[in-house]
């Protein structure tokens, strides 16, 4: 039998230590259900024009994303006037509102304005999406405020030599949990579309 040295068991541990943190990334990416939409065009940059249907939302406003996620995560937990428990989906939406940020989760495809269960705190709202068009560009790794600026200008840019104009403040969607693995985070900056 083979023995190995110290660096080596360790080398071995941290790629199997890899090796299921990737399988991870890959098993709740696939088991997430994901907002619907239909791609129109591809642009370049990695640049999509996608068609979304109207949707509703789970929304509230907070100074960050810390303090925006607890209300609505209590919200899906069934902190709600039915004391349903609602299933995550992808992606997590956030764009600027004044001095802090706007996030919504997207409600799975079986609520509609009528039958979704209603907030029971006055931090949370239910509001319906309009069908729109929106650019989107994707990236992987963590979110940071480089990594947003830098896909936005992207965006815009490739909008602009195409003649694309937009409207509204930019959308940040984030796909994924805080622990899979940041080369298999999925994450978009979008502007809608006038059309």
């Amino acid at each position: 039998m083979v023995e190995l040295s110290r660096p080596a068991l360790a080398g071995l541990i941290v790629l199997a230590l890899v090796a299921l943190w990737t399988l991870y990334g890959v098993y709740v990416s696939m088991s997430v259900p994901e907002a619907q939409y239909e791609i129109l065009e591809e642009l370049e940059n990695n640049v999509v024009v996608r068609s979304y249907p109207e949707e509703i939302w789970a929304q509230t406003t907070a100074r960050n994303q810390n303090e925006a996620f607890g209300p609505l995560f209590r919200y899906i937990s069934g902190d709600n006037d039915k004391s349903e428990k609602i299933e995550m989906t992808a992606p997590v939406v956030t764009k600027s509102a004044g001095e802090g940020i706007l996030m919504a989760f997207v409600m799975p495809e079986r609520f509609d304005s009528d039958n979704v269960p209603r907030p029971s705190s006055n931090e949370v709202e239910i509001e319906v999406v309009a069908p729109r068009t929106l650019a989107v560009i994707r990236f992987s790794w963590y979110m940071t405020e480089d990594k947003y600026e830098n896909n936005l200008d992207l965006l815009k840019k490739t909008l602009d030599a195409r003649g694309i104009s937009t409207s509204g403040d930019p959308l940040m969607m984030q796909y994924d949990d805080p622990w899979t693995p940041p080369f298999l985070r999925r994450n978009e900056v979008a502007l809608e579309v006038k059309v």
